[in-house]
């Protein structure tokens, strides 16, 4: 089984995916890590250097990799929906979840998540309220669209989390 975890930023995906690949003994693969062994960069390096829209193709190349990993544990990268394949290729290719949270939670998760301010560039000029906001405005309507389960992150534990995905696949 493959299982693709998606949603915006600091909602959960890589730490809830961690726990789930273990609980379930399933490889497990973070997409925004294959880009960075792929091109020997960090995230934010890419974008500084190459631009959002370079990224998005990279992620969109690695993503498609995984097609050959047949049980695994995939944690996107939070804008992975912009793009129709990817939305398509995430569907068809395993049971996909929507990690969400509401915006105050993502908020304080990012300003409190070291990782965040060292690894994940900006988005847009936009302050970090407003972008965000925007940001999940936009994706919203993606990340349902493509995904099988909705959990919202905002009040449940990742072990909790992990049980509630697991209860689904049963």
């Amino acid at each position: 089984m493959k299982i693709f975890l998606i949603g915006y930023r600091c909602t959960g995906k890589t730490t809830i995916g961690k726990l789930l690949a273990e609980c379930l003994h399933l490889d497990f693969i973070d997409t925004d890590r294959l880009i960075e062994q792929h091109t020997g960069l960090s995230v934010l390096q890419i974008v500084k250097k190459y631009g959002w829209e370079n990224f998005r193709q990279l992620e969109k190349e690695m993503l498609f990799t995984t097609q050959n990993n047949t049980t695994a544990v995939i944690a996107t990268g939070g804008g992975i929906i912009i793009h129709p394949e990817n939305q398509m290729f995430i569907k068809k290719n395993g049971f996909c979840v929507w990690l969400d949270a509401d915006l105050k939670t993502i908020l304080h998760r990012l300003n409190t998540d070291k990782k965040s301010k060292e690894t994940r560039p900006a988005l847009t000029h936009d302050n970090i309220i407003k972008e965000t906001d925007e940001g999940l405005n936009l994706r919203r309507p993606l990340y349902e669209k493509t995904s099988h389960l909705k959990i919202d992150t905002t009040y449940h534990t990742p072990k909790k989390i992990v049980d509630i995905i697991n209860r689904r696949l049963s």
